[in-house]
């Protein structure tokens, strides 16, 4: 496989463990919502079009940095419990993401100082702690046998990165304004329907090294905290949506993506099979891209 154009290999790699086509979107419309929280009265989305697309490509190439770290720090683990993976079957290296990593940060880094210098030091922040969870907090041993605080840790990488994207949008813009608080809170938590449903495996793709919610909780907590974390998530829309611009057929809308992701939810607790597993991973893609994009709908509509 190593003997395959390179570009072909990452093409691949990127398809399984990265996936471009899905995660532009969902990078878009993260921050096609910021835009619409921190957005001055009576703008346009247009206005920010630089902003969205400087946005987009920084966030975009800084979450392929968390997957390349993510996969040099789980390497031995990996190996051990799952060779089926690009790195562990041979075809691309750790070496290989590394320079193409390396590659995207300076694209990162020269977008920023050519047309957002004055944010790029929230990106640096946000690249350190980044750094930090590659050296798993330097307490390696103990935060792997704490299962939800070493994904909740790893999650706070876009701490930073959610910051430097308001200041970036908006450089008058208020950490400490309410709506803000509720919409940086909202991103995490999607983040985290994200995080669990991708880590919600039916019984024949479960590994002994028991890495994901299922495996380590059983189907049954598992599916109550994804249950949960949507709720919570839900939740913090309405209170956005109803303080941005009331839109009955938007809250709607919003409402029924909520009920198929419960249907979703249901079926894989009763199947526990591939495809249920697959489902989930879907209708968790689909909350998270109407949730977002309804909030921008409410805002310039």
């Amino acid at each position: 496989m190593k003997n395959k154009n390179f570009f072909f290999r990452f093409y691949k790699y990127q398809k399984e463990r990265f996936p471009f086509v899905v995660l532009i979107f969902t990078t878009l419309s993260v921050v096609l919502s910021s835009v619409a929280v921190v957005a001055v009265s009576n703008a346009k989305l247009s206005d920010y079009n630089l902003e969205i697309f400087i946005g987009t490509v920084t966030c975009l190439l800084f979450m392929f940095n968390i997957r390349v770290f993510d996969d040099f720090k789980d390497n031995k683990f990996d190996n051990k419990y799952h060779k089926e993976r690009p790195v562990q079957r041979g075809l691309i290296t750790i070496k290989e993401l590394n320079l193409v990593n390396f590659c995207f940060i300076l694209i990162q880094i020269l977008l920023n100082l050519i047309f957002a210098k004055e944010t790029l030091i929230f990106w640096i922040l946000a690249m350190v702690y980044s750094l930090i969870a590659r050296k798993e907090f330097f307490v390696k041993k103990f935060i792997k046998k704490h299962f939800i605080l070493y994904n909740f840790l790893n999650t706070l990488q876009i701490f930073f990165l959610q910051i430097y994207l308001y200041a970036l949008i908006e450089p008058m813009s208020s950490i400490k304004e309410p709506l803000l608080i509720i919409h940086f809170v909202f991103v995490l938590a999607n983040a985290v329907i994200l995080e669990i449903a991708r880590k919600l495996k039916s019984v024949k793709k479960e590994s002994s090294g028991r890495d994901t919610y299922s495996g380590r909780y059983g189907v049954k907590k598992a599916s109550l905290t994804y249950f949960f974390s949507i709720f919570f998530s839900f939740t913090l829309f309405l209170i956005i949506i109803f303080q941005i611009a009331y839109v009955v057929s938007l809250v709607f809308f919003g409402i029924i993506v909520f009920i198929m992701n419960i249907m979703a939810i249901l079926y894989y607790f009763f199947k526990q099979d591939n495809f249920s597993s697959k489902l989930i991973q879907g209708f968790a893609i689909l909350i998270y891209l109407s949730l977002h994009l309804l909030i921008v709908g409410a805002a310039f509509l």
